[in-house]
Order: C-alpha cells, then sequence, then structure tokens
C-alpha cells in the first residue's frame, strides 16, 4: 500500500517541481457563465454544453482543447456532469446562467480521453497598467475601465491567476504612473516583488485620433521578456494579449517517453518506512540550495532512488545535507555502476 501511495507522491512532487514559488490556486474553474435572455428557466442542453465548453477551456489552459480527439466524448456528458445552477441579475437588466460542474468525474473524464492540464495552482501574473487620454497626463488605470474589464474577463475565460496591485502608498512610491508609462523595466520589477509574482504584465494604453492603442510587457524568473503591441478594436486587443500570456503561462510541457532517463546525480535513500518519511525527505531536498529537480529512479521497500539535477557541486550538496541530522552518509552503493553520474547513498533517520 505505501508503495501505491507513494507512487502517487511522487507524480505530485513531479509537478511541484513545475510549480514555482507566485503559483496561487485559481478558483471557478468547474464553472462557467452564460448569458442569458431571461431568468428562472432550467437550463436546456445546449446552454449546459456551452457552459462545459468554457470550462474545459479553463481546465486545459488551452483555448484549442476542442481539437483535442477526445473533447467530443467529454462534451457528450455534459448532462450529467452539471451539479448545480443560479443565475444572477445585473443593474442593466442583464441575466446570467451561472453552470457548476462535478469536479471528480469531469477530472476522470478529461483523464480518460488523454486531456491534460496545468492543475488548480497556477502561475500568479500581476497586472500593472496605466492609461491616459488625449490632453491629461497618465495615470493607473480605473476599475471601471473597458480595457480592465476586458482583460479580467478573458483572464477569467483562460482559467489565469490575475492579481492586481493594491496601488497603495509603497506602490505609487516605487512605480508612480509615469514610470510604468514610459516603461521603466527594472522599477516595474522591483515593485513587482512584493507580491511575489510568476510573471509580470505591465502595459499602457491611450486614445488617439479616435483609436485606442496599447503596449505590453510580459516577463518574470525563467521567462524571456516578451513585447506585444496588439491591433484592433480595445476588448479584441485585450483578449490578444491575455490569450498570448495564458499559452506562455499556462502551457504544459511534454511528457516524456517511458524509457527517458534524465543525466545527473543520484541518491539513494536507504530506511524509507512510511509516505511521511518521503514527504520530509523531498522537503528537504527541495529546500537545498542548487536543487533544481528530482526524478525518481527506484521504489522499493524502505530504499529509494533519486535523481538529482544540481545547480551547484556535489560537494556543496554534500556539505549541505551534512547539517540534517536525518540523513547518514554511508558510503558507496553496493552492486550499482552507473559511469554517466556520480552517486551518492544515505541512510534516513528518524
Amino acid at each position: 500500500m505505501f508503495i501505491k501511495c507513494l507512487r502517487q507522491v511522487f507524480a505530485c512532487a513531479a509537478l511541484l517541481w513545475a510549480i514555482s514559488a507566485g503559483a496561487v490556486t485559481v478558483p471557478g474553474l468547474y464553472s462557467a457563465e452564460i448569458n442569458v435572455a431571461r431568468a428562472g428557466t432550467v437550463p436546456n442542453l445546449q446552454q449546459i454544453t456551452e457552459g462545459l465548453a468554457q470550462v474545459l477551456i479553463k481546465l486545459s489552459g488551452s483555448a484549442e482543447v476542442a481539437a483535442e480527439a477526445g473533447y467530443g466524448a467529454v462534451l457528450a456528458q455534459a448532462q450529467g456532469l452539471l451539479s448545480e445552477y443560479a443565475y444572477r441579475s445585473s443593474d442593466e437588466g442583464e441575466h446570467w446562467l451561472q453552470l457548476h460542474y462535478a469536479a471528480a468525474p469531469l477530472d476522470e473524464l478529461l483523464q480518460d480521453a488523454g486531456i491534460r492540464g496545468p492543475g488548480q495552482q497556477r502561475p500568479a501574473l500581476l497586472l500593472w497598467l496605466v492609461a491616459k487620454q488625449a490632453g491629461a497626463v497618465e495615470d493607473y488605470i480605473t476599475a471601471d475601465h473597458p480595457a480592465l474589464q476586458a482583460l479580467v474577463a478573458q483572464a477569467q475565460r483562460r482559467g489565469l491567476a490575475l492579481q492586481l496591485p493594491l496601488l497603495d502608498l509603497q506602490d505609487l512610491q516605487q512605480l508612480p504612473p509615469e514610470l510604468l508609462w514610459q516603461q521603466a523595466s527594472d522599477e516595474v520589477r522591483l515593485a513587482s516583488q512584493r507580491y511575489a509574482p510568476d510573471a509580470v504584465l505591465a502595459g499602457r494604453i491611450w486614445f488617439e485620433g479616435g483609436f485606442w492603442f496599447s503596449e505590453f510587457e510580459f516577463a518574470g524568473e525563467r521567462r524571456e521578456t516578451q513585447l506585444f503591441t496588439p491591433f484592433g478594436e480595445l476588448d479584441e486587443q485585450m483578449t490578444d494579449v491575455v490569450d498570448r500570456v495564458a499559452d506562455s503561462l499556462l502551457q504544459i510541457p511534454e511528457l516524456a517517453p517511458l524509457d527517458y532517463r534524465p543525466q545527473g546525480l543520484v541518491l539513494q535513500i536507504d530506511g524509507i518506512s512510511g509516505q511521511a518519511d518521503y514527504l520530509a525527505l523531498v522537503e528537504r531536498l527541495r529546500a537545498s540550495e542548487g536543487v533544481m529537480a528530482v526524478f525518481p529512479e527506484l521504489i522499493s521497500a524502505g530504499r529509494l532512488r533519486l535523481r538529482l539535477q544540481l545547480d551547484t557541486s556535489v560537494e556543496q550538496l554534500q556539505e549541505t545535507l551534512r547539517l540534517d541530522n536525518r540523513l547518514t552518509p554511508v558510503g558507496r552503493m553496493d552492486g550499482v555502476y552507473m559511469p554517466d553520474t556520480g552517486l551518492l547513498q544515505y541512510r534516513w533517520q528518524n
């Protein structure tokens, strides 16, 4: 039983390594909203199917999910997946049908259909946005501005973890609107540090000659800076920017082939007696400076063999692990020959 659980934990650990410190849980991934003519009626099959199509875009992280081979089979189960619905009405008299779908059976259907997604924890995207009207000075965009409303709406449709700055005194001192208008990248990066996002989208919009224009810079750790200059109507520009950012942030890495064997240092640990031991060990390795990735190679009773990819020397890793009294070095591995890598062997002690 422990080995089965441990295999599941290994899969989770691989995902955790792909999630940055800025990742947050995105709510509403299993919900959709549709504009309707009137409220109070039972949703029909077309509405339920349309709502599920919205949910599949969010769960998969891809606007092209409809091209997946198993998409139609999942969509055909829409009525059975609907768990509840409600209506809301706006002050302008518009009516919206809110649809909520059962998470567990939907996840199972997606797995059977081979449709993968980035999960509920997603990279946090911090948005800085300044606007300038003709003859006026630049200023941070207001909540009721159509550009911000279009950005937020499309971010929700794509399942992005969009964050907005507080714009308090600290923000205004570190990044006044005139600096954001001047596209001061260093100041944007420094002002963003307090929010610890995975990525930052900084933009400016202006109205000139009867048309809207916009420019955006998308950047983050381990990401190349990208510049966007969208065209079209204002909502089309905002939708285009969000889609390009979502395609980058929510991209699912290709699965390695079954015979894939990563290079790196092999670390064998004896004395692992339960799932709690494994979790404690993984947490310790993740906290070790210079450890970039961890891959499982062997799972057996009381023994784990991991392959570590390092951004430091083996000696530095040994020095770091020596500070943990739960790990005791025991010398060379018995009967193991791996000429392409270094070897370390430890015993785990509670």
